[in-house]
């Protein structure tokens, strides 16, 4: 899963005690689920603790050196899910009939020497080095003008909430801390009402962005300078380089500009963890910075394929089912991320269940997509969404997305650093109401006939302050209002580790949770009618 960088770091523990929402299901709920044949029960067999182990296992291994999205071998896991499709009867989606659906990414590497800021404050005039600030954008570009503190950043009239109220921002950089104030749902915040979009949408022609938390404990590293410099950012080369330039500064560097606030860095962090209310404010104070990057192409591909249904008024509608299939390759000392929670466990569980639907094909057709480079920032996904969709997102009835769910959390376990993961017979879901309120009740409902598992909805807080809901790859499905689920086991001790490894995978529960996905995917692809959408 992609780690999060704006917004409050995974690595910090999270603030709840897990609270499970145990099934108790109205009359109403069980009339909502359509009446449609039980799936084969030979379909639902072939799903099992050693297919799993066999496909994670390869995974895993060391010769595909941590499928990293950028590595040379990286093609070596695509090979090997595609001949797998084939080999269960799908169809190549992409074009020509391929498995593959290629693209490219750009990353683009910090260039301190290029990187230039001359920073006014008062009558004071500075130019501090590399190191007091970075850039912090994928693309070169320049700003020029005087410094506006715009608090969140966030312009939403539907929400009552604007932080630009008052504020005269055209033409001016504007300084922008990370967060969102307990008032606004950012579930529901539009791309031109946040961040980027909002400072552009107000003729901004600059950020400057504060340091967060997150950024404040990794500036104290004394190797961030030399690392921020080293591992690049990375978009996709289909987009345009049209982003506003954008800077980020040192907390001591920050102090200097929200003095003129009477704040300081770690107010604002303290400030804004809580979603408590900024000041916006003009400050006396002007910049005129370069921010600087080094490109590097590279081509990558997701793998995509199809089953074709059986019904001809309803197969030229798809039940998708996705996981992404890169983690984070080999470090610097040699070390491989084998990501085998992270996530070889959601490839392996969609290539069971592409299996099983292939033994009896559903009414419906069946769109299987495994991601490339979710967690270079859910590119792949957003690739597929926003750019060449493999298939027309307009023919997707549902995403139901698999990313973390082979560990579980064993009673006695007193390991801080796994108080927010599952046990053997639970699971987050996440997402399933956001768009669909049927497809939560056919969730609920499929649960309750079949795998009984005990379903968390905490993280599917539209406050949650991890903000999961945009951290994986059906979230640039549901921003285009297809319908999605999200399957998530939760974060771990080893969550981004080398010791994300196959012997500590409940291969039990993996097998449970891939069933209850098949499941739900079997009576979506075969009802009588398409899901009934209550938000587009």
């Amino acid at each position: 899963m992609k780690t999060l960088t704006s917004q409050p770091s995974l690595h910090r523990k999270l603030q709840f005690a897990p609270v499970f929402a145990l099934a108790m299901f109205a009359s109403a709920m069980f009339a909502a689920e359509p009446a449609v044949p039980a799936p084969p029960k030979a379909a639902v067999s072939a799903i099992n603790p050693t297919e799993m182990r066999m496909h994670l296992e390869f995974l895993s291994s060391p010769e595909l050196g941590g499928r990293y999205t950028l590595a040379p071998n990286f093609a070596i896991s695509a090979k090997y899910l595609a001949s797998r499709l084939k080999s269960y009867g799908y169809k190549g989606a992409g074009a020509n009939g391929s498995f593959f659906q290629p693209f490219e990414i750009v990353s683009a590497k910090q260039d301190p020497e290029k990187s230039k800021l001359s920073l006014t404050i008062g009558k004071d005039t500075t130019q501090p080095a590399y190191g007091d600030f970075y850039s912090a954008t994928r693309f070169t570009g320049s700003a020029e003008g005087g410094i506006v503190f715009v608090g969140y950043g966030i312009s939403s009239p539907a929400q009552k909430y604007d932080d630009y109220a008052g504020l005269d921002v055209k033409s001016k950089i504007v300084l922008i801390a990370s967060g969102t104030p307990t008032s606004v749902d950012n579930s529901k915040l539009e791309d031109i009402e946040e961040d980027e979009g909002a400072a552009r949408a107000h003729g901004a022609v600059g950020i400057i962005r504060l340091p967060s938390a997150n950024f404040v404990r990794m500036m104290a590293n004394p190797s961030y300078k030399e690392n921020s410099s080293r591992f690049p950012l990375n978009r996709l080369a289909a987009e345009k380089a049209d982003k506003l330039p954008t800077i980020r500064l040192t907390p001591a560097l920050a102090d200097k500009l929200l003095a003129q606030v009477g704040t300081t860095v770690d107010k604002v962090n303290d400030t804004t963890k809580g979603g408590g209310a900024l000041t916006p404010k003009a400050l006396d104070a002007s910049a005129n910075f370069t921010a600087a990057v080094v490109e590097t192409k590279t081509g990558t591909q997701n793998v995509v394929a199809t089953l074709q249904g059986t019904d001809p008024k309803l197969r030229d509608e798809y039940i998708t089912f996705s996981a992404h299939y890169d983690h984070l390759g080999t470090n610097a000392r040699g070390e491989m991320y084998p990501g085998a929670d992270d996530d070889g466990s959601g490839t392996t569980a969609v290539l069971n269940i592409a299996q099983a639907m292939a033994m009896q094909p559903p009414k419906r057709s069946v769109f299987i997509i495994f991601h490339a480079g979710e967690e270079l920032g859910l590119l792949g996904s957003k690739y597929n969404t926003d750019f060449a969709p493999a298939i027309p997102l307009e023919k997707l009835v549902v995403d139901l997305n698999i990313d973390m769910i082979g560990r579980s959390r064993p009673a006695g376990d007193t390991e801080k650093a796994n108080e927010a993961l599952t046990g053997p017979n639970a699971i987050y879901l996440i997402g399933a109401d956001r768009i669909s309120k049927e497809l939560h009740q056919i969730s609920e409902a499929t649960n309750a006939r079949t795998e009984k598992m005990k379903f968390d909805y905490t993280m599917n807080d539209p406050k949650h302050p991890e903000r999961i809901y945009f951290r994986s790859d059906h979230w640039n499905y549901a921003k285009h209002g297809v319908p999605i689920i999200f399957y998530f086991d939760g974060i771990h001790v080893d969550y981004h580790k080398p010791t994300d490894t196959v012997d500590k995978i409940d291969f039990d529960k993996m097998t449970k949770v891939s069933r209850l996905v098949y499941e739900t995917g079997w009576t979506l692809a075969n009802m009588d009618h398409r899901l009934k959408k209550d938000v587009n």
